[in-house]
Parts: structure tokens; C-alpha cells; sequence
């Protein structure tokens, strides 16, 4: 194991305090600048905290325990977190933020004897790994507008995992804009839907237009009460842009109070040319962040999860995406990556996700040089060496935040992050006012989210 002495023990100013965090102990703390100054002496010479309130002891005789091995990929074969398929890359919306290649995208639906082989192949991998999860995730496009790829695949693995004693679990990510009939479907057969849907009507019809310029509000309005009545977990998923960023906390009510769903999830807006031209941009990451956690407590109220996709993770991690997480995703062609992108989107930043193709659409081949590579990859991150989410955002999107060659400087992703992140601390230290009293505090949340080390060995007193 390699030494982590000085690099795993993190301090982040928090107004006139700090949060010590040390991922790796699975220990945070909020302290003065006084205690945090004692603790990094004593770290450093060995010593007791001398000349510190007797209090600081506890937390030096954990800070001085070695570490948990850091988060790692998995071992030499590969071990997918989910099968992934993507049953078209053709849509019936017209998103102005789409980057995943609709409107305008092949029509090509994924041929259905190569979606059972998918299935199948993933169904013997879970025997052999002693597995019992056989987790499929449906992308597109819409994936809805290739329905019989779905249904398929759904029959197939639920007959595979009935002979092979395993449990499926089913995930699609949807505009929910299929009719009554898929709808029922989906409401019966598919564990947890995620629908894309970013608010009310002025908004939703904004961001989400159909083709034509017609309204797509209406359909996915009825579309969320229909799955939120179903059987299937409703997750709404919120995309936000500079237009919508300051009526997150109303949003999130609304959507508690209309639908109640499992979960809400708050996304920021991608940078792409089709927005731009309709006068959308992402959010400035301290709205969003500070907006985000407002709308986390009007969910709360309701019993109601919001999250954000780089938040803590309960347990250290290396990769918050499913590329690095040896995630298997089949193309409508037949190619296989571990990324839901259009492979023009990572071949533009210098990536090969490429993990292998289908053979005669009967037989998935993987390379495991290629395994190998993007495992490789996702755990050399020079930016985020030095930051305290490095094991839990881990940063990010591998495509579009951290890939190899990028800025060594924090982006607007990283500084949301790290905002969101350290209110995370504060809550999970029942310590909610000190982050809504942060979030407030404009000049505070700069001194935190640009900070270029948070090393606590770094930090100079």
C-alpha cells in the first residue's frame, strides 16, 4: 500500500472554522482554525496535541491509524457494474441541451438477436463471478422509440435470471413520451425510471421541445403521475440551466408535492452549440450549488432523496461514472464501451472507450487490454490529487471534466462540487445551519471551492 501520510488527511475553510476530513479513517470534524492548527502540528512532529484542548486527543489517535487502502479498480477479468444498452440513438424530442446524438441521430434500432446476446453474456459473466444482481440500464436517444429492443430484453433477462437463479433489476432513462401502452410497460416491468423532466410548463417546454417547436409538457406531466401511481420507481431527472437555477428550491416542492417520487436528481446543463443558440448556458456553479442545497431541504420536508451526481458516496470511490466502473454498454451497431456517449464525444478529448464489438451480432468479444487501459485511465486525475472529493467525486465525467491532458485548474464542475460536497460533510455532522448559513456567504464559498490544496500538511496556518 502506498504511503499516504500526508495526502489523505484533507482541511477545507469553512467561514471562520474548518471541516477535517480524512476519507480514508472515514472521519470528519469541524474545528477552529486553532484546534486545526494543533492538529497539524502534532501530525507532523508525532507529538501530542500540546498546548490544545485535551478534546483534540480522540482525533489524533484516529488521523495517526493507517488508512484504508485507497479505492481501486477491480482485478484482472472484467467485473461490469451494470450492462448497459443503448437501443437507438434516434428520438422522438428535441432537446436544445442534447449532446447523446438526437435529434437529427440514425434511426438504427440495436438488431434484437444482438440485444440476447448481450443478456445472455452478461448473465453467464454473473455465474462465473458468483453473482447474484443481472442489472441492466436502457439509454438512447429515447429509448422508448425502439420498444421491441426493450421488451426483449427485459423477457430475455427475466427468463435467463429465473433459470440461472439470478434477480434482475431493470433502470431506463426516458423523456417518457411513449404512449399509454409503453408506459403501462415500463409502470410493470422496469424496477426504477428515470424521467427527464426539468419543471414546469414554461420551463420544460423550453429545454424540452418537441420537434416542430411543440410543447412536450403536457406528455410527460401525464407520463410522471401515471409512474408515480406504477409499481416502478419514479426518478425525476432536473436539468438546470441559467434560466431555471433560481427556482430550484419551488421546483423540487412542486415536484414533491405533484408526483412524489423516489428520488429527484439536479443535473447542470451541458455547454453545447443547439443551447447556446437558444440563449441557454450551464448555471454559475455557486447558484447551482447553493440552490441545490435549498432544494435538498424542500425535498427533505416531503421524505424525499435529492441528489447530485458527485456528491459524498457512502464509501470511497475511484470513479463516480460508469466509465472505470468496467460498465459494459452495447451500441445500437454493435460496439462496445464502457461510455453512453456517441464516440465522437470521446475521440475528440484524446479517449479510446472502446471495450470491444459483437461477432456475428451472437457473441460479445472484450478486449482485456482494453479493460486494462481504462482502469488505468480513471485513477491517473492530476487535478484532483490534491482535493477532498478525490474519492468520492473522483472526478466526475471522465469525458467532459477530467480527461487526460485537461486543465489542471478547477472547473465550474469542480468548485459546485466541492460546495455541494463540504455541505454534505456539514449535514452528515448534524450540522445543517452552519451550510445554509455557508451558502449564503459568497466570498466564504470562493475561499472553499478554489482552493488549490486542501492537503492538510499543505495548509499554511
Amino acid at each position: 500500500m502506498p504511503d499516504l501520510s500526508d495526502r489523505h488527511i484533507f482541511i477545507i475553510p469553512v467561514q471562520d472554522k474548518f471541516l477535517l476530513h480524512a476519507p480514508l479513517l472515514k472521519l470528519s470534524a469541524l474545528v477552529n482554525r486553532s484546534a486545526a492548527g494543533a492538529i497539524r502540528a502534532a501530525l507532523a512532529s508525532g507529538a501530542a496535541a500540546e498546548n490544545a484542548d485535551s478534546r483534540l486527543q480522540p482525533l489524533l489517535d484516529v488521523l495517526r491509524q493507517p488508512p484504508l487502502p485507497p479505492p481501486a479498480p477491480n482485478g484482472a477479468e472484467i467485473s461490469p457494474a451494470f450492462l448497459g444498452i443503448v437501443t437507438t440513438r434516434a428520438c422522438n424530442s428535441a432537446c436544445v441541451y442534447c449532446d447523446f446524438g438526437a435529434p437529427g441521430a440514425s434511426g438504427r434500432a440495436m438488431d434484437l438477436q444482438t440485444a440476447v446476446a448481450a443478456v445472455d453474456w452478461y448473465a453467464r459473466l454473473l455465474k462465473q463471478q458468483e453473482k447474484e444482481l443481472l442489472e441492466i440500464h436502457f439509454f438512447g436517444g429515447e429509448p422508448m422509440t425502439a420498444p421491441a429492443v426493450v421488451e426483449t430484453v427485459v423477457h430475455r433477462a427475466r427468463l435467463v435470471a429465473a433459470r440461472e437463479r439470478l434477480t434482475p433489476y431493470f433502470e431506463i432513462s426516458t423523456n417518457g413520451l411513449c404512449g399509454p401502452a409503453l408506459l403501462a410497460f415500463l409502470g410493470d416491468y422496469v424496477n426504477r425510471v428515470v424521467l427527464s423532466f426539468d419543471g414546469r410548463e414554461d420551463i420544460q417546454n423550453l429545454h424540452r421541445p418537441l420537434r416542430g417547436g411543440r410543447g412536450s409538457y403536457p406528455g410527460v406531466f401525464a407520463a410522471a403521475q401515471y409512474l408515480s401511481d406504477s409499481p416502478a420507481q419514479l426518478v425525476i431527472r432536473c436539468c438546470v440551466s441559467q434560466i431555471n437555477v433560481d427556482i430550484m428550491e419551488d421546483t423540487a416542492r412542486w415536484f414533491c408535492e405533484t408526483f412524489n417520487p423516489s428520488l429527484i436528481n439536479f443535473e447542470i446543463m451541458q455547454p453545447v452549440e443547439s443551447a447556446a443558440a437558444a440563449g441557454l448556458y450551464p448555471p454559475d456553479p455557486y447558484e447551482f450549488a447553493a440552490n441545490f442545497i435549498k432544494a435538498r431541504r424542500a425535498a427533505e420536508s416531503f421524505g424525499i432523496k435529492t441528489v447530485y451526481a458527485a456528491d459524498l458516496s457512502t464509501e470511497p470511490a475511484y470513479t463516480s461514472c460508469p466509465v472505470g466502473s468496467d460498465t459494459v454498454i452495447v451500441s445500437p451497431d454493435g460496439r462496445i464501451s464502457s461510455c453512453y456517449l456517441l464516440p465522437e464525444k470521446w475521440q475528440e478529448v484524446g479517449l479510446d472507450l472502446a471495450l470491444g464489438e459483437m461477432r456475428g451480432r451472437r457473441e460479445l468479444a472484450i478486449n482485456p487490454a482494453a479493460v486494462q487501459n481504462i482502469r488505468a485511465m480513471v485513477t491517473n486525475k492530476p487535478r484532483c490529487e490534491k482535493c477532498f472529493c478525490r474519492w468520492s467525486c473522483a472526478g466526475g465525467c471522465h469525458v467532459g471534466n477530467t480527461y487526460p491532458g485537461c486543465s489542471a485548474d478547477y472547473s465550474d464542475y469542480c468548485r459546485q462540487t466541492r460546495i455541494i460536497s463540504a455541505c454534505s460533510l456539514l449535514d452528515e455532522l448534524n450540522l445543517p445551519e452552519i451550510a445554509d448559513t455557508l451558502i449564503d456567504d459568497r466570498e466564504a464559498l470562493a475561499a472553499l471551492a478554489c482552493r488549490e490544496s486542501d492537503r492538510l500538511m499543505e495548509w499554511e496556518v
